[in-house]
């Protein structure tokens, strides 16, 4: 399995480094500045958006990336060749990017000139007033083009340009769900149960639904999932918990999870497991239905060298809802964003304009080591009109349902909430609370971070 296709999307805040970008947030100005950087607000009149020129021959980028950045030298060549720019490239921990970014603003220098910007960290990093807004650096067409771009908006304003497309969806081996005589996925949470109860009685798989249970972000994940496929939503436009009631989607949710542990319909291992490990559970043919995770693990489902289930029938289907008609689903897409202590303004937004042209988006998609699914419209329809894209009907079918999880952005104080629902899931899972207490209880400390941030 590759490394875009491999990486575990877990927490990447550590609470020492929430406390400091707490502290530097409050420390910047109420126009956002990021600690008062001396850059260019806004393009110089002689720069045009999505025009590669020679204006700023001679210089050299810094771009700090996670591994499933590592564009290939010739390809960052190809940029240098049109621009005269020249590329550091420097690939580090998709966490200890976080940290190095907190760390740097709060020193009141730049990181690098492109980073890494996860949709988790939007929130946090708008707060900071640390990147510079895109909007007149980039083609609005371009902003426009990308289903996943609102999840890095924050107040209007595009603090990162998405390269690759993330988003929850369910994977099913049609070849195991046939053998218990089901010809279809799942569109129902009541015929998920069903399915999963008739391929355990049929002796086909004794737990056949994969969701991960231990304390990590990939636990947290589906129960977003699940919340949004029943057409609610984790917090109110207020950033008010919207799952205190009993009847509320969130509390579905949760009762689906645990009915599902309770029955033996989920390995009882998953307690341990993380989204990647249960990821390795399909494809060794150990579970059939994955309920929530990217459609970039299809590759390695469908490929020998890294699945046994390689030569099964693997199916991509929305994430099935509570009446039958799924609502929508949600984007966990990485950007490129410009810090605004970065000198190098100009230089750094043809890069990331660069990067979203089509022939680096298929690079990037095609790379072994780098594997992003393209994160505009037309590049995907482009890879699905060549039968270059796994499952591409059902890609292109569910992405008009993909928009952002928390309308402006993660809250500053996302880490510590995801952990807590992780945490959460798993005491209700194993019995040692009840639904309403610990939604009760998740509210109670999702108020408390909101009034502390």
């Amino acid at each position: 399995m590759n490394a875009g296709q491999a990486r575990n999307r877990r927490l990447a805040a550590t609470a020492a480094a929430v406390a400091l970008l707490a502290g530097a947030a409050a420390c910047s100005s109420s126009g956002g500045s990021g600690g008062g950087g001396t850059a260019a607000a806004s393009p110089s009149a002689g720069f045009k958006p999505g025009v590669l020129s020679r204006a700023d021959a001679g210089q050299t980028i810094s771009v700090l990336l996670p591994p499933w950045g590592d564009m290939a030298q010739p390809q960052l060549a190809k940029f240098t060749a049109a621009t005269g720019i020249k590329v550091n490239l420097e690939q580090m921990a998709w966490d200890s990017i976080h940290d190095k970014v907190v760390s740097a603003e709060a020193a009141g220098v730049a990181p690098a000139d492109v980073t890494e910007v996860d949709w988790s960290w939007v929130g946090q990093f708008g707060a900071a007033g640390w990147y510079t807004p895109l909007n007149k650096w980039l083609p609005a067409s371009l902003i426009g083009g990308s289903p996943v771009a609102a999840n890095f908006s924050v107040s209007g304003q595009q603090i990162a340009m998405p390269y690759n497309i993330d988003f929850r969806s369910t994977i099913v081996n049609m070849t195991l769900l046939k053998k218990a005589g089901i010809t279809s996925p799942p569109t129902t949470w009541a015929q998920l149960l069903t399915d999963a109860q008739q391929i355990k009685a049929r002796g086909v798989l004794a737990s056949p639904v994969g969701v991960p249970l231990s304390v990590t972000e990939g636990t947290s994940t589906p129960w977003y999932a699940l919340i949004k496929s029943a057409g609610g939503s984790v917090l109110d436009s207020s950033g008010n918990p919207a799952f205190s009631s009993s009847t509320s989607a969130g509390a579905q949710a949760l009762q689906l999870e645990a009915t599902l542990y309770k029955d033996g319909l989920i390995p009882q291992g998953e307690i341990s497991l993380t989204d990647q490990q249960t990821s390795n559970l399909f494809a060794a043919g150990q579970i059939a239905i994955e309920l929530s995770y990217s459609p970039s693990a299809l590759s390695a489902y469908t490929t020998p060298a890294t699945s046994k289930v390689a030569k099964d029938d693997i199916v991509l289907a929305p994430i099935p809802g509570t009446d039958g008609t799924t609502t929508g689903t949600f984007g966990l897409p990485e950007g490129l964003g410009i810090p605004k202590q970065s000198t190098h303004q100009a230089a750094a937004a043809m890069f990331i304009d660069w990067w979203e042209q089509l022939p680096q988006l298929l690079a990037s998609y095609n790379n072994p080591n780098m594997g992003n699914v393209p994160p505009l419209t037309s590049a995907l329809s482009y890879l699905n009109s060549h039968n270059d894209l796994i499952d591409g009907s059902a890609v292109m079918a569910i992405l008009p349902s993909v928009s952002p999880l928390f309308t402006g952005g993660a809250p500053t104080w996302y880490p510590q909430f995801s952990t807590d629902v992780a945490t959460m899931i798993q005491n209700v899972v194993e019995g040692k609370s009840s639904v309403s207490a610990a939604l009760s209880q998740l509210a109670s400390e999702t108020q408390s971070l909101k009034a502390q941030s």
